[in-house]
């Protein structure tokens, strides 16, 4: 076990292919498993007019059947490894028994690049999708984040839901679902993790030989229409008969890449995020207050190559709808104009540098993290100098960001429920 606040150093390798696959090898001694994780550079940002939903749905189609197996024949194939075969519409993830790695390589390519879209499973995905999209509809949490994610992001992707709409799943055909595939999935700019017992060159060397015969340029990339630009606050309230209210405030957050993203994720644990100890938001409104049980603040947990949201949410009672509001503004005000305790930063250090270590001790979270770093170019060597970076975040920095990335005074406000 590594001591917490300190260093660990991964067996850690890569090499990219001819076909422009980045790999990334991870040995984990003294386990009995293997895990890989393929992610690619496709998503719902290249969705173009008359897609939407579509890179969700063809995610969730690439683990049924395959141009060499019917739907029963993978799922046969996939157990009989003792191995999980999960996809998305970036790509997938198999873990499975390590003596099993080679075997699992490849289903894990045929899947993904191979897919058959056969109709009959298409349209089965597609009602799976649509009673997942009418739970949502009944559900006021789920409503009220759809609402504010349209309300922040504007004319960016990001403000529909990724599975669009039950009358838009349900027009697309199995050849929309193949074109869509052809032209997105490519290895170039693609990431594949593996992590298990092998040393870290046997490890290259098979995933090497199971993907190196792919071909396929990737296509020029969509462009984004920026978030919204919020020049003045919005309150938003979706009625509904429900005795709770669910409150989303925030505004349009950071991409991973932000050089202030370190001293973000420290003062995300003093204002709102911090589990293991009672962050600022927790202690006032629901320790102090009583306004709810559950309640949290983040601007780091969804910064991806695109800017994420700072999110602050809370399940309150109606008539304490305004005070929950005000209580969130409050302590963003307070952050902004001085700086944490010493106490406070002191917490957040212990805690973030001896949480990441111990959360990186399974195959999956280690692949995770090298698709992680590989992304938003951290270097192979990130885990080594997380901790250094978290703890030479000060009280000033802290209180620095908080004034340059918290907008009290011009964010959204979404709830729905009672009222």
């Amino acid at each position: 076990m590594t001591p917490a606040g300190t260093s660990i150093r991964l067996d850690i390798a890569e090499r990219e292919l001819r076909n422009g696959l980045r790999i990334i090898a991870i040995c984990n001694p003294g386990v009995p498993t293997f895990a890989a994780t393929l992610s690619l550079r496709a998503n719902r940002l290249d969705e173009g007019a008359g897609e939407h939903g579509l890179a969700y749905l063809v995610g969730a189609c690439l683990e049924e059947s395959t141009r060499h197996r019917t739907s029963v024949e993978l799922a046969e194939a996939v157990e009989g490894l003792g191995a999980s075969l999960d996809t998305h519409s970036s790509g997938g993830t198999v873990q499975c028994p390590a003596e099993e790695a080679s075997r699992s390589l490849r289903l894990l390519r045929e899947a993904v690049f191979e897919p058959a879209f056969v109709l009959r499973e298409v349209r089965r995905v597609q009602q799976e999708i649509v009673a997942e999209i009418e739970d949502d509809d009944a559900d006021p949490r789920a409503l009220a984040r759809r609402r504010f994610h349209r309300e922040v992001y504007g004319r960016h992707p990001y403000a529909r839901p990724s599975y669009a709409t039950a009358e838009q799943i349900l027009a697309y055909r199995p050849q929309d679902l193949k074109r869509f595939h052809q032209r997105l999935f490519a290895p170039r700019e693609g990431v594949l993790a593996v992590a298990g017992p092998l040393p870290v060159d046997d490890g290259l060397e098979l995933a090497t030989r199971a993907f190196r015969s792919l071909r396929g340029e990737p296509p020029a990339r969509r462009e984004v229409p920026p978030p919204a630009h919020l020049d003045a606050p919005r309150d938003v309230h979706l009625p509904l008969r429900r005795e709770q209210v669910h409150v989303y405030a925030g505004h349009v957050g950071v991409r991973r890449t932000d050089p202030d993203y370190i001293p973000l994720l420290v003062m995300d644990h003093v204002l709102g995020s911090g589990p293991g100890f009672t962050s600022r938001i927790a202690r006032r409104l629901r320790d102090e207050l009583g306004l709810c049980y559950t309640v949290y603040a983040s601007i780091t947990s969804s910064a991806g190559l695109e800017p994420g949201t700072f999110t602050a949410y809370i399940g309150t009672s109606k008539e304490h709808r305004a005070a929950a509001i005000e209580g969130f503004v409050a302590e963003m005000r307070r952050l902004r104009a001085e700086p944490p305790t010493e106490a406070e930063l002191r917490d957040v250090h212990d805690y973030l540098t001896g949480s990441y270590v111990l959360g990186l001790e399974r195959n999956a979270s280690l692949v995770n993290y090298a698709i992680h770093v590989a992304r938003f170019g951290l270097g192979l060597d990130y885990l080594e100098c997380y901790p250094d970076l978290v703890r030479a975040v000060t009280r000033d920095d802290v209180r620095r960001v908080a004034e340059a990335h918290l907008a009290p005074e011009q964010m959204v406000v979404v709830s729905a429920g009672a009222g």
